[in-house]
């Protein structure tokens, strides 16, 4: 297996650094350069992507893919701000085939379109060739896309009681199939890039790991998802990744503040706080 340099930029999370020109949001977006090429994965909620591209000085204009972590408008609202910025009349946009489910949540019998913000002719005019898969692939040499990730631990499964999809004219829990992550061999073992990981970060390693054929983790960098999953799914998850052998961990965006001090502290030097801006090289 041919394993791939570069390095990943995050243009959008949570957090700046300190007297920083560039702005956060509630989402997330990474800017990858690699030998074959640059690319976006997710595009943010979409006040802040092109805006911090900028300042950051990573050029959209020459990315040849953008690849959609999953669905909500968290991970895939800056797409349209993105499409103009791109010099090729066409991307291709690699996704779930679920990206553009009729989804939604409900709470106090209200419900909110929970999917992404966007149909897809729209996105088609302004650029998009999407490219959708629902399996494990290769999306350039030594990169890869999980497709489906099975949902096999006893313990995630948080964060799902309110969130349905309409298919074929029936309501039925929502489990976010269409969630994904990157799998980047490098030459210290693979880089797992997480949306939001709601199969859960443990299933999505584990899967990494069965289809990489790799166990050793250069790094984890993105949305985990834990701060919002519950106490028990957070708790049983940190005790979870100390069973693997993990160089960096850089837990983002959905974390959440508490869950990332409590890994901070379980994980020592391992550790890093995302923010925008912050590059790993790989």
């Amino acid at each position: 297996m041919k394993t791939a340099r570069g390095s990943l930029t995050i243009l959008t999370d949570n957090t700046v650094p300190e007297r920083s020109n560039a702005i956060a949001e509630h989402g997330f977006s990474a800017f990858l350069e690699t030998g074959e090429g640059n690319f976006l994965f997710d595009t943010g909620k979409g006040k802040t992507v092109v805006h911090n591209a900028a300042i950051l000085k990573k050029d959209l204009a020459g990315i040849n893919k953008i690849v959609l972590s999953h669905a909500h408008g968290d991970h895939t609202g800056g797409l349209p701000d993105v499409l103009p910025a791109v010099s090729a009349k066409q991307v291709d946009v690699f996704a779930h085939p679920d990206i553009f489910a009729d989804r939604f949540r409900e709470k106090n019998d209200q419900r909110t379109y929970g999917g992404i913000p966007f149909i897809k002719g729209y996105l088609e005019k302004m650029g998009a060739r999407f490219v959708f898969n629902n399996e494990y692939r290769e999306i350039e040499e030594g990169v890869f896309l999980t497709g489906e990730v099975p949902r096999e631990t006893s313990f995630e499964g948080g964060d799902m009681g309110n969130r349905y999809v309409i298919r074929e004219g029936k309501v039925e829990p929502d489990v976010i199939l269409d969630d994904q992550s990157l799998v980047i061999h490098v030459e210290k073992g693979i880089l797992i890039v997480l949306g939001c990981a709601h199969a859960g970060i443990v299933n999505v390693i584990n899967h990494a790991i069965k289809m990489s054929g790799v166990d050793e983790i250069y790094g984890i960098i993105g949305g985990t998802h834990i701060g919002l999953s519950g106490d028990a799914q957070r708790d049983k998850t940190i005790e979870a990744l100390k069973n693997y052998k993990i160089e960096h961990l850089i837990p983002a965006h959905c974390t959440g503040a508490e869950a990332m001090c409590l890994m901070r502290n379980a994980f020592g030097n391992i550790f890093q706080f995302s923010h925008v801006g912050m590059t790993f090289h790989f």
